[in-house]
């Protein structure tokens, strides 16, 4: 249809709507509007108002503004497509994945670390002050010996610390044990009976702990217990360092006697008794091995007279520990023997380790956790100890 039929058939509605054109500004500022096509035969002078030029103010042409410019340093963020928000979920997933990870095995460690540093002991026994044990009343009744002054014994209670030596669990015959809380009640009480008697005692450890408290490497053998391949070797290399500690211990104070107070322990629970090792090879053995014959008699005589017959394997040399058990048995014994791989310097002193009975046995366990039993031994090893330096030498 064309648009001159438009304009014949309507023509009071004027020409049809028309798009309008770009809006020009004249120099003065106001935006005119392009007139529009008059139709065909209307006289000039009937252009309506409308189709006049219109001015329209000025600030109506500022609403068409430019769009801001991007100064050049400034990057203009574009979205980030679907993979890579994808990729950047999935690596902040991991990442606190992580990090609880991290935080579960600190705290394990933490955990491990105070229990290891303050072991749980297995056995209901309390650690006796000095002066203030069981054995006080036999102690009080003593009368010091003159002989015995200025003679210094060093009295070793085995493990301690992490190093919780033999244990035994409870039941209906025998309570729980644990050697180490055991070792450090009886040699209390025997330093107690010691200095009633005149003698002056040192202990390598007084409670549930240990010399070496650093793990430092006591031994300088570059050993330690931080840098063991494995949790055999780091709990070997404490050991070595530990025992020379208390060695060093022994040396410093002078000693003239060195006792470590030990509990037998075995897989066969039939297996009873005490057994005192001496070291041999060392220019002190005579005197060792006569101390722990002396005390092994005076154990079998002491439990014998409270009413307690007990297995007595006697005195035997350190060097046979090797045919009894394993290196860490042999290793137990450093706090007597003589030059060894691994030992800084040897004691200087004669000394004994002695097994008092044996905890995985039900009747020592029985005899080792009553008061009569406790009693008994501790005055046999003390008596022991006296016979020694008054010359007295075991009998058969």
């Amino acid at each position: 249809m064309s648009e001159d039929w438009f304009e014949d058939e309507l023509p009071w509605l004027g020409p049809p709507p028309q798009l309008l054109p770009h809006r020009e500004q004249s120099p003065s500022g106001t935006v005119r509007r392009p007139l529009r096509r008059l139709p065909t035969g209307m006289p000039a002078g009937s252009v309506s108002a409308s189709a006049a030029a219109v001015s329209y103010p000025t600030e109506r042409a500022s609403l068409r503004l430019p769009a801001p410019a991007v100064p050049p340093y400034v990057r203009t963020p574009q979205p980030r497509r679907y993979g890579e928000l994808v990729a950047l979920k999935w690596v902040g997933v991991l990442l606190i994945l992580l990090a609880a990870l991290t935080a579960f095995a600190l705290i394990v460690r933490d955990i491990r670390s105070n229990s290891e540093s303050t072991p749980q002991p297995t056995a209901q026994l309390v650690i006796p002050a000095a002066g203030g044990s069981s054995g006080g009343d036999a102690a009080a009744a003593i009368v010091p010996n003159a002989a015995f002054a200025g003679k210094v014994i060093c009295l070793d209670a085995a493990h301690g610390g992490i190093d919780r030596g033999f244990r035994r669990t409870g039941d209906s015959s025998a309570p729980a044990m644990d050697e180490a809380l055991y070792t450090a009640a009886y040699a209390r009480e025997l330093a107690d009976q010691l200095a009633a008697m005149g003698f002056t005692v040192v202990l390598t450890r007084d409670g549930d702990t240990v010399r070496n408290t650093e793990f430092a490497d006591v031994n300088r053998d570059g050993q330690t217990r931080e840098n063991g391949a494995s949790d055999a070797d780091a709990q070997h290399n404490a050991l070595l360092d530990e025992m020379q500690s208390r060695i060093d211990y022994c040396n410093d104070e002078k000693a003239d006697l060195l006792i470590s107070i030990h509990f037998d322990g075995s897989n066969d629970p039939n297996v009873s008794g005490s057994s005192t090792w001496y070291a041999d090879g060392r220019a002190d053995s005579a005197d060792s091995q006569r101390l722990a014959e002396l005390i092994e008699q005076q154990l079998t005589q002491g439990l014998s007279a409270a009413g307690y017959a007990v297995a007595n394997d006697g005195a035997q040399p350190e060097s046979g520990a090797l045919t009894r058990g394993t290196q860490m048995l042999y290793d137990s014994r450093y706090m007597i023997t003589g030059a060894r791989d691994g030992l800084k310097e040897p004691s200087r002193m004669p000394g004994v380790i002695a097994d008092l009975l044996t905890i995985s046995n039900a009747s020592d366990a029985q005899l080792l956790a009553s008061e009569a039993g406790r009693e008994a031994i501790v005055t046999a090893m003390a008596q022991a100890i006296g016979d020694y330096f008054t010359g007295t030498t075991a009998q058969g």
